[in-house]
């Protein structure tokens, strides 16, 4: 029978619990007539006043600590995993064990071992599983997934992705947990990268091979105390990849690229068409077709913005509209809403844990320097 009440515990109050918490809260405006209604049950985080900030703003019924309180709760459906990612693991053993579905930040584990037993857990129990690969869930890159589909490219001959921050270019920054291989599992390799990769397996299928180099703009940092620590975790990234399907690309990924914000920008190429995407222009797909006719001064044949705006065929309630320029919130809302929908509907969610988990063992590979990606 689906439950007509849906009731969530977020682990981690930090940026990702709060964007998370803001998606359960406001789902029923982007997508109204919901067939079920989601309660917002309780918040945990080793800083228990930053727990108690969000019960307090949102309406949580309780705060804690300890993440095992969530997850003991008979009334509570879903887990919410927005902790850093060497806490993954053991949250997700424990939820899965306690029957709850899991939506969890990205990447899935801190290493591809962790991954392969949560996906041999979960498989057991036919409850949801789904990882916040959110970038998947904008117009643009869901309108460019269906021309890959429906054969637009012709055959695939190359691609090339990039994903620059420029977050890391202060030297005197202290150092987070994203630049701490001891927590994050490494640097923009696991933490940014994932995101890309996932981008191109979601429209271009398995690796091949990849090759990695990479760079630490600055072995040492401050950390939150002020002492100086070494940085372990990659600042720059730089890939050559081949996919199976025969395609070349690379991808660059950054986080000291001075002049940039959240620039996720892909280009493919394949024998009858082209397709571009920047995501500091969200709202336009750049679509080119041979198929167009060349004649004099060029014809019509060229780059043309397809305007995918905030167009997403499941959302009935005209909020924003779909006229109305699309947000990075709003790919989170998406990814969010399709994995509560599937809960809901008793369904497998994508994307999924095996799907992580393949993601995880491609990078896994490329840290290990081993160029061929095997039989994964």
């Amino acid at each position: 029978m689906k439950k007509k009440v849906l009731n969530v515990g977020i682990i981690g109050a930090g940026f990702m619990g709060s964007t998370h918490t803001y998606n359960y809260l406001n789902m029923p405006l982007f997508y109204d007539d919901l067939p079920f209604r989601i309660q917002l049950v309780g918040i945990c985080d080793t800083d228990l006043d930053k727990a108690r900030q969000l019960k307090k703003n949102f309406g949580y019924k309780f705060a804690t600590d300890n993440y095992m309180d969530l997850i003991e709760r008979d009334d509570i459906d879903i887990i919410d995993v927005s902790t850093p990612t060497i806490f993954h693991y053991q949250q997700i053993v424990k939820s899965i064990e306690a029957e709850k579905h899991v939506y969890v930040d990205k990447p899935l584990c801190a290493t591809p071992g962790e991954a392969e037993e949560v996906v041999a857990l979960a498989e057991k129990t036919g409850l949801v599983y789904q990882v916040a690969y959110n970038y998947r869930f904008y117009p643009a890159m869901m309108k460019a997934k269906m021309l890959i589909d429906e054969g637009f490219l012709g055959r695939g001959i190359s691609f090339r992705i990039v994903y620059y921050h420029s977050s890391n270019l202060d030297p005197d920054k202290p150092m987070g947990w994203k630049q701490d291989r001891a927590m994050g599992g490494g640097g923009v390799m696991i933490e940014m990268a994932c995101h890309a990769l996932d981008l191109m397996y979601h429209f271009l299928g398995k690796y091949e091979s990849a090759r990695m180099e990479s760079m630490i703009l600055y072995p040492k940092r401050p950390d939150k105390n002020g002492n100086i620590v070494e940085v372990r975790g990659e600042d720059h990234v730089l890939l050559t990849i081949r996919m199976k399907n025969g395609m070349l690309g690379t991808a660059e990924v950054s986080k000291v690229m001075t002049g940039t914000n959240d620039d996720l920008n892909f280009e493919i190429y394949g024998t009858k068409g082209a397709l571009k995407f920047e995501m500091m222009h969200p709202n336009f797909l750049w679509v080119y077709d041979s198929m167009d006719a060349c004649g004099t001064l060029g014809g019509s044949r060229g780059f043309k913005a397809v305007e995918t705006i905030n167009r997403y065929p499941e959302s009935k309630s005209n909020f924003p509209g779909p006229r109305f320029g699309i947000g990075w919130i709003r790919g989170h809302v998406a990814c969010q809403y399709n994995f509560v929908r599937c809960v809901h509907e008793g369904v497998p969610a994508s994307p999924s844990f095996s799907e992580g988990a393949y993601i995880q063992k491609v990078t896994g590979k490329i840290y290990e320097g081993a160029e061929t990606m095997g039989g994964i």
